[in-house]
């Protein structure tokens, strides 16, 4: 019986494979075509980030790498929205900010955030900072302290993977994309730490701890989706409820003053004192004079 396959970017796999620093160091100088060495890099996988307050939200990033001028989280998603794009700037900002201590001087590290996407949902706005003049022009562009990065490997699986980035990269983002084991052994033949990355994905997946954590984390999932929907059902209900009771109400006040309105016609009172004592505009008290039977 074959093995249910999830790739690279799903989550769980992102922080088993590249909570190795062997292959998350080969990924950063693939992605940003550097030569950084072992020796150079501080590597903390589903890292729980300092908090400001006591009542702060934790964030736990999945893979943070730090060097002598720059830190890099490296996180992963296999659907990528509004709400990631915010969680993903919070990170970078918490990364950002909380590098600065009491009495210390306010040169923080550069933040660099690189987003492994499987899947985008909606436009992701990207934006640069500008200084402005007291008339509110732009004269002159700030270096970026904190850097994000979306990448889209929904889009990259449909272009040519030879444009625009180095061979080793396009290895990693076909890498991302493949659909099972033997189609990653494929990219990554002659190349020993991709083959390696195969081989430690093959091993965790095939791990029946692994297996049992997915299982439930697909339960949860159905679970939660079965729930949302029970609720929104009976949410419907309930406004539906309410509103049928409201609008039985309303008629119900209507036809009560449409009979004040026509005992008071019957008696001979004037059309005026009638709608400042029902409410009923002119309109309606002349069309319930019609059905008076003479």
């Amino acid at each position: 019986m074959s093995r249910k396959f999830y790739p690279l970017f799903k989550d769980k796999c992102f922080n088993h494979v590249f909570s190795k620093e062997e292959y998350a160091l080969d990924f950063i100088n693939a992605f940003f075509n550097t030569k950084y060495k072992h020796e150079d890099i501080l590597l903390k996988s589903e890292d729980v980030l300092p908090e400001t307050e006591y009542n702060d939200k934790k964030l736990r990033c999945d893979i943070v790498a730090e060097f002598n001028d720059v830190i890099l989280n490296l996180e992963a998603y296999s659907v990528f929205g509004k709400r990631e794009a915010n969680k993903s700037k919070s990170y970078a900002f918490r990364i950002y900010g909380t590098q600065i201590k009491r009495g210390s001087e306010y040169l923080p590290k550069r933040v660099i955030q690189v987003n492994i996407c499987g899947k985008m949902a909606g436009n992701i706005g990207f934006s640069k900072y500008g200084l402005l003049d007291i008339d509110r022009k732009i004269f002159g562009i700030l270096d970026d302290d904190f850097i994000i990065y979306f990448i889209n490997l929904d889009k990259i699986k449909e272009e040519d993977y030879n444009v625009g980035v180095n061979d080793k990269l396009n290895k990693y983002f076909r890498l991302f994309n493949a659909k099972s084991i033997k189609e990653m052994k494929k990219i990554s033949k002659g190349d020993d730490v991709l083959m390696s990355i195969t081989e430690c994905l093959k091993e965790f997946l095939n791990n029946e701890e692994t297996r049992k954590d997915f299982a439930r984390e697909e339960w949860e999932a159905r679970k939660n989706q079965a729930i949302g929907e029970e609720r929104g059902i009976k949410i419907g209900e309930e406004r539906g409820e309410e509103r049928g009771i409201k609008i039985g109400e309303e008629r119900g006040e209507e036809r009560s003053l449409n009979t004040v309105a026509v005992n008071m016609l019957q008696a001979n009172k004037p059309i005026d004192e009638i709608t400042a004592f029902t409410g009923l505009n002119e309109e309606a008290v002349l069309e319930l004079k019609k059905t008076i039977k003479k």
